[in-house]
């Protein structure tokens, strides 16, 4: 079910009033982040835009070893390339835990969760990534890849919208969106891609599930003329 909207006004405020760097702020972080996939679905510009400020002005994690950080990431992405999730994981999680700030770390945590198939910390990792990046296009794509698997289409809707809005190559964002919606096995992030096209008034038609073939163990049953053709099963040779 959707996160409910509340007034942008008492959203700020809210912001305002919240002491920095407690945990309650990181929590009122992420609930910013569900309201730009809430606007963005809505096609509420200047609300997701407000809440684009807020998350920008918010104060970041302080990294403990920046450069232990850098290391692992390297390590992760070389694990990554050869397709070695288990690796790619610990050395992602180990750069996220020597640098809460390191939005690439947290991006690339959220994509070995996903490609793992653990959905909730994939959401929780591409949250954070946008809390400290809520312009990353390539964050809400994969944000909006786990809500299609999670079959959430509200927010898969959401998550693509802003994937077009933030997009550096609009013209290239329109054609991965299109390419979605015409070939994506997914129906949710499919039916969302589609939805998404028809949002920012982009030229979009629903994929034509092609007929199934004949079926060679059915043939037609003569009929007479002006009446309907029967069909019944060929019988098995003898």
């Amino acid at each position: 079910m959707p996160a409910r909207r509340l007034p942008l006004a008492l959203l700020l405020a809210s912001h305002l009033l919240t002491p920095p760097a407690s945990a309650q702020n990181s929590e009122q972080n992420r609930y910013y982040v569900q309201q730009m996939i809430e606007l963005a679905a809505a096609n509420d510009d200047s609300g997701v835009t407000a809440m684009q400020r807020v998350l920008e002005q918010s104060p970041k994690p302080t990294a403990t070893d920046p450069a232990g950080a850098r290391a692992a990431l390297q390590r992760g992405l070389a694990a990554l390339e050869q397709n070695e999730l288990t690796a790619a994981l610990s050395a992602f999680q180990q750069a996220s835990r020597a640098d809460a700030s390191n939005v690439e770390a947290s991006n690339y945590l959220g994509l070995v969760y996903r490609k793992l198939d653990r959905l909730t910390e994939a959401e929780s990792a591409l949250q954070l990534t946008l809390v400290l990046e809520p312009a990353r296009a390539v964050a809400w794509f994969q944000l909006a890849q786990v809500y299609g698997l999670q079959k959430d289409p509200h927010r898969a809707l959401g998550a693509l919208a802003n994937t077009y809005r933030f997009a550096q190559n609009p013209m290239r964002a329109e054609e991965i969106l299109r390419n979605i919606a015409e070939n994506e096995t997914v129906d949710t992030l499919r039916d969302a891609a589609l939805a998404a096209l028809r949002l920012y008034r982009l030229p979009a038609e629903a994929v034509i599930v092609p007929p199934l073939p004949a079926n060679p163990d059915i043939k037609p049953l003569n009929a007479r003329p002006g009446s309907r053709s029967v069909v019944l099963p060929k019988r098995p040779a003898p």
